[in-house]
């Protein structure tokens, strides 16, 4: 099964970069997942992940409005609300593109302090790493689910 990981968020805004450090750990592990460094602008990485047509996508990106530390697959395929981010497209659509060519597409919510990520530093705090640590357990545990 080939999987792939999208980290999305601003490296420059502190915790808002969690899942590309997500990203960093899941390369490092070398679990046989293609990681795609998005920034803030998914989109641009749209051509790259249909050429590598995974058959499982996982979305990564810092939230906030849930308790700081958690981390959670969180279906936002059909909401129709739009969702404010730093992004140009609502989570919603780009989930529902990406499902156009990946048989499974996945969110994973990792949730930051927002006053973590209102102000440019280019490091994430220890609070983040240790989030971003058990978002490799959740992708390690989806792995044991979509291997089947």
């Amino acid at each position: 099964m080939k999987k792939a990981f999208l980290a999305i968020g601003n490296t420059l805004r502190g915790d808002d970069g969690i899942s590309s450090h997500l990203g960093n750990l899941l390369e490092e592990q070398n679990l046989g997942w293609k990681v795609f460094y998005a920034e803030d602008t998914p989109e641009s990485q749209f051509n790259l992940i249909r050429e590598y047509a995974p058959d499982l996508i996982v979305i990564g990106d810092a939230m906030t409005g849930i308790e700081v530390g958690r981390v959670e697959v969180i279906d936002v395929s059909d909401d129709r609300e739009y969702m404010y981010s730093t992004h140009n497209l609502p989570m919603p659509i780009l989930i529902s593109y990406l499902k156009g060519f990946c048989k499974g597409v996945l969110f994973l919510g990792l949730n930051v302090d927002i006053e973590k990520v209102l102000e440019v530093n280019p490091e994430i705090s220890e609070e983040a790493r240790v989030t971003a640590s058990k978002g490799l357990e959740k992708l390690l545990e989806i792995d044991t689910i979509f291997d089947k």
